[in-house]
């Protein structure tokens, strides 16, 4: 998939941060890494004042992929992996983690297939 468009980069961005703010806190090296993997995806900067003024969901980024038309199935499986590489990067990765990183890629059309094919670490969490 080619680099995301600024719309679509900034909600990327902002659903990475709330996948990161789902435990409460985002350590400096959360936030550290959600700038890195937003720069592999999108030339833009990661707005992190953005998002204590308005919390990004599955459904608006769903809406932001749709608007764009974007391959929406593909940005979700994109932000499996690099929500699982996010969420994991403090050690381990919780259920709350892995709970919102499902809902946003089923929200973007995402099988357990597609997300099963990103990474195995989201298995324990499929079934459910």
């Amino acid at each position: 998939m080619e680099a995301l468009n600024e719309q679509v980069g900034q909600a990327y961005a902002q659903a990475l941060l709330a996948i990161a703010r789902v435990d409460r806190e985002v350590s400096p090296e959360e936030s550290s890494r959600v700038r890195e993997l937003a720069a592999s995806r999108t030339p833009v900067t990661v707005d992190f004042e953005a998002s204590f003024f308005e919390k990004m969901t599955p459904e608006k980024l769903a809406a932001a992929a749709l608007e764009s038309k974007v391959d929406s199935r593909a940005l979700g499986r994109m932000l499996v992996a690099d929500g699982v590489m996010l969420a994991t990067s403090d050690g381990d990765l919780n259920s709350v983690e892995a709970q919102i990183i499902l809902r946003f890629a089923r929200a973007l059309g995402c099988t357990d297939l597609d997300v099963g094919a990103e990474t195995k670490q989201l298995d324990e969490w499929l079934s459910r």
